[in-house]
C-alpha cells in the first residue's frame, strides 16, 4: 500500500503531477474531478466550492473544504478519504501526529509538496467532486467562509489523467523452484508511485490479467532510483509466464507500462523443506529416514538437527548427501526422548526446518506380522501373495508350509528380498501335487528377529492355470477444489487385488470421437487432479494396469464442465444530493466489458428494500439520479451488477444520505 512510507517520500516531491502557478489546479481520476489548492492561507480559512456546467445559468454549490481542528480530527479525515483512491493505506497515529505539527509550525508550506490526496483532503487543501461526467467542461468558484471574497477557475474538462512515468525496465527474472521473483527499476524521479502487475501464459491468445501477489518498491541508497519488487505466489511449476508492470500516479491514474518479461517457473532459487520425515528404534540407536529430495541438482547437502527439549537448543549432529534417504543416530541413550529437525542446503541459503519429530532408542526391532495373505492355485504351483506397508528394518520375509493342520509348519523358502507394498512367492515344489496345503508368512528384521506370522491359509491345488481378468475402474467422481480445480476419485483397485499395479487417465476436450491410444496420466493414486478454465470442458476414462502393462475395460466416461464465476459488485459506490433528488455513482471494475446492466435498490430506515431502476453499462464510471425522494428522510442504496447471462451479482456495500 502507498500511503505513507515516511516523512522522506512524502516531502521528497516527485514530479509526477504538474503544480500549476495559479491558485488551484486539476486532476482527472477515476472517483471524480480533485483539484488541489496552492496556499495554506486558502486551506485555513475553509471555502465553499461552487460549480456551473454547459447547461447551468449560475453556479450551483458541491461541497466545502475546512480546517480539521485537531490531530484526531486529522486522521479521522484521511481514513474517511483512504477509500477514494487505490493503493492507499491509513497513516500510522505517530505519522499522523508528525504531519499535524509540521501543519501548525512554520514549515506548513512543505506540505504543499506531499503529492498525496488523502493528506491534502483531510487538511481542506483539496477538494474531490465525484457528481461530475467525463469529457463534459464546467466551471468552478471558489467562495471564502471567512470574508466571502471569491475566485473562479478557467474552464476544465472531466477526463481521466494519464501520467507518463520514467520507463520502468526489468534487472532480475528469477524464476525460482517454485515461486518466481522479479525485479524492474527506474529513475526515481518521476517514478511510479504504484503499479500494478499483469501475467498471462506465455505464447496463448488470452489477454494479460492482474495479478494479486506479494509487490513493493525500495529506493537505492544514492535515492536516485526506485525498485519494483514481485513474488508470483500462484505461478504454476513448469508452466512458462510473461510479465510487465503497470505504473499508477497518487491519483490512482494508470500510466506506461514496463518492458515485458518472459520466465519458466522452476529455477534454483528457493528451496522445500525435508517432508514427512519419521523416527524408528533400531538396534543401533535411532533411524530417522525421509522422503527423497527433489530437484537435486540445486541443493548442496541434507542437515541433521538434534536436541533433548522440543522447544530449543538444536544441535548440528551429522550433514549427509542429498541422496540419502536415512540416518541412524547412535549416541542416543536407552528410553530417552530425542527430537529431530532436517534442513536442506541449497547454493545460496537454507530452506525452512521440517516438522520436529521425536525418537525413543529401544535396543530391540519389533515389526507388525505381513497383512492380507492370500493363495492361488496356478499352473506354476501356490501363488502367495500379501502387503507389508513400512520396510525400514526389515530384511525380508520366511514362508512356512505345512499340508496338514496336525502336523508343524516347516520353513519353505530362503529370505525373500522385501518390497513396500504388495509381496509375491511361488511355492513351485508343489507344482505336481494335489490337495490341500496350508502357508503362512513371517517378516524378518535387520537383526533376525521374527515378527509375529501372518494368518495361516490354504491353497487346494489342481494343477490348472487360473486366468484372472483385470477390474476395470468404477464409481468415479468428480469434486471441485477450487473454481478451476477439479479432483475425480475412484474405488482404489490396488488395495483390493493384487493384479493392478497402477492406473492410466485418457482425457479428450471434445463429446465426439475417441480417446487417443495414449494414456494423459499413469498414477498408482486413485484420484486425478486437472484444472479447467472458465468455459471449459473434458472427458475422462480410466484403465487398470498389471505389471506386464495389460489394461483392463475402460471405465464409465465422465464429463465435467467448468464451474461459471458470478459478476462481481459495482465498487466506490457514493452518493451526492442536487437540486432534483439524490444521484447515485459507483465505479465499474476490470470485467466491465462483460456486465449488461447494474441494477439500483433503495430502501428507508423503516422500509423495505425496493428496486428504483437498472441502468445499462457503458464505461468505468456510472450513475443515476433518484428523483423520487423526500425531505428529512434518509435513504440507503446498494447497487449490483447484472453480467451478459443475466446473473446477478452480490449487492455492493452500504451507502446512505439524508435528503436535506
Amino acid at each position: 500500500m502507498l500511503l505513507l512510507t515516511g516523512l522522506i517520500s512524502i516531502l521528497g516531491g516527485r514530479a509526477q503531477q504538474r503544480k500549476d502557478s495559479g491558485p488551484v489546479y486539476f486532476t482527472g481520476t477515476a472517483s471524480g474531478l480533485y483539484m488541489e489548492f496552492n496556499e495554506v492561507t486558502v486551506a485555513r480559512m475553509g471555502l465553499t466550492v461552487m460549480r456551473k456546467g454547459k447547461a447551468d445559468t449560475d453556479y450551483i454549490p458541491v461541497g466545502k473544504t475546512t480546517r480539521p481542528t485537531s490531530s484526531a480530527d486529522f486522521h479521522r479525515r484521511m481514513s474517511e478519504a483512504v477509500d477514494l483512491f487505490p493503493g492507499y493505506s491509513l497513516p500510522a497515529l505517530e505519522l499522523t501526529d508528525s504531519l499535524w505539527q509540521v501543519w501548525n509550525g512554520e514549515d506548513a508550506a512543505s506540505l504543499l509538496g506531499a503529492r498525496s490526496p488523502i493528506i491534502h483532503l483531510a487538511l481542506g487543501l483539496g477538494f474531490l467532486d465525484t457528481g461530475v461526467v467525463t469529457s463534459q467542461t464546467y466551471l468552478y468558484q471558489f467562495v471564502s467562509e471567512t470574508d466571502g471574497a471569491h475566485f473562479e477557475s478557467e474552464r476544465v474538462i472531466y477526463e481521466r489523467t494519464l501520467p507518463l512515468f520514467s520507463p520502468m525496465k526489468s534487472t532480475v527474472v528469477d524464476a525460482g523452484e517454485s515461486r518466481p521473483h522479479l525485479e524492474w527499476q527506474s529513475d526515481r524521479a518521476n517514478g511510479a508511485m504504484q503499479f500494478d502487475v499483469w501475467r498471462r501464459i506465455s505464447g496463448s491468445s488470452a489477454d494479460f490479467e492482474k495479478l494479486l501477489t506479494p509487490s513493493g518498491m525500495v529506493v537505492n541508497a544514492k535515492g536516485d532510483s526506485l525498485t519494483y519488487l514481485v513474488t508470483d505466489t500462484t505461478a504454476l511449476s513448469g508452466v512458462r509466464y510473461d510479465y510487465y508492470l503497470s505504473g499508477r500516479d497518487v491519483f490512482g491514474n494508470p500510466g506506461n507500462p514496463s518492458d515485458t518479461v518472459t520466465l519458466q517457473v522452476g529455477g534454483r532459487r528457493n528451496i522445500e523443506a525435508a517432508f514427512n520425515v519419521q523416527t524408528q528404534a533400531v538396534d543401533n540407536g535411532i533411524r530417522l529416514y525421509w522422503e527423497p529430495l527433489e530437484q537435486r541438482y540445486a541443493l548442496q547437502n541434507i542437515v541433521i538437527l538434534r536436541s533433548a527439549v522440543y522447544d530449543g537448543g538444536y544441535e548440528t549432529i551429522a550433514t549427509v548427501p542429498v541422496t540419502d534417504t536415512a540416518y541412524i543416530d547412535p549416541d542416543v541413550l536407552g528410553g530417552k526422548n530425542y527430537y529431530y529437525q532436517l534442513l536442506i542446503q541449497g547454493e545460496a541459503n537454507f530452506s525452512q526446518a521440517s516438522p520436529r519429530v521425536s525418537g525413543i532408542y529401544q535396543g530391540i526391532v519389533k515389526l507388525l506380522p505381513p497383512q492380507n495373505l492370500e493363495g492361488k492355485d496356478t499352473h506354476e504351483g501356490g501363488r502367495l501373495s500379501w502387503y507389508y506397508a513400512d520396510t525400514t528394518n526389515l530384511r525380508g520375509f520366511y514362508v512356512y508350509r505345512t499340508l496338514s493342520t496336525t502336523l508343524p509348519l516347516e520353513q519353505v523358502s530362503g529370505l525373500l528380498p522385501p518390497t513396500a507394498g504388495l509381496n509375491t512367492y511361488i511355492d513351485s515344489a508343489q507344482l505336481a501335487a494335489d490337495g490341500h496345503a496350508y502357508y503362512t508368512v513371517a517378516a524378518v528384521s535387520t537383526t533376525q528377529s521374527l515378527s509375529p506370522p501372518a494368518d495361516i491359509i490354504e491353497v487346494l491345488r489342481t494343477g490348472k492355470s487360473e486366468a484372472v481378468r483385470l477390474t476395470a475402474p468404477s464409481q468415479l467422481r468428480p469434486l471441485w477444489l477450487t473454481d478451476t480445480t477439479v479432483s475425480i476419485t475412484w474405488l482404489d483397485l490396488l488395495a483390493r487385488s493384487d493384479k493392478v499395479m497402477a492406473y492410466r487417465i485418457y482425457r479428450k476436450d471434445a463429446e465426439e470421437g475417441e480417446f487417443e491410444e495414449k494414456a494423459w496420466l499413469e498414477t498408482d493414486m486413485n484420484e486425478v487432479v486437472d484444472t479447467l478454465s472458465s468455459g471449459k470442458q473434458r472427458w475422462y476414462t480410466i484403465r487398470s494396469v498389471d505389471a506386464s502393462g495389460a489394461l483392463s475395460a475402460p471405465s464409465p466416461v465422465v464429463a465435467i464442465a467448468s464451474q461459471y464465476h458470478r459478476p462481481l459488485p459495482p465498487g466506490n459506490v457514493r452518493l451526492v444530493v442536487s437540486d432534483d433528488g439524490i444521484v447515485v455513482n459507483w465505479d465499474t471494475d476490470g470485467e466491465s466489458s462483460k456486465i449488461h446492466s447494474y441494477r439500483i435498490y433503495r430502501a428507508l430506515v423503516n422500509g423495505g428494500t425496493e428496486t428504483i431502476a437498472e441502468v445499462e453499462s457503458t464505461g468505468e464510471q456510472l450513475g443515476y439520479m433518484d428523483k423520487a425522494v423526500k425531505s428529512g428522510n434518509r435513504y440507503y442504496y446498494y447497487v449490483s451488477s447484472i453480467d451478459e447471462h443475466g446473473i446477478e451479482s452480490d449487492v455492493s456495500e452500504e451507502v446512505s444520505i439524508t435528503m436535506p
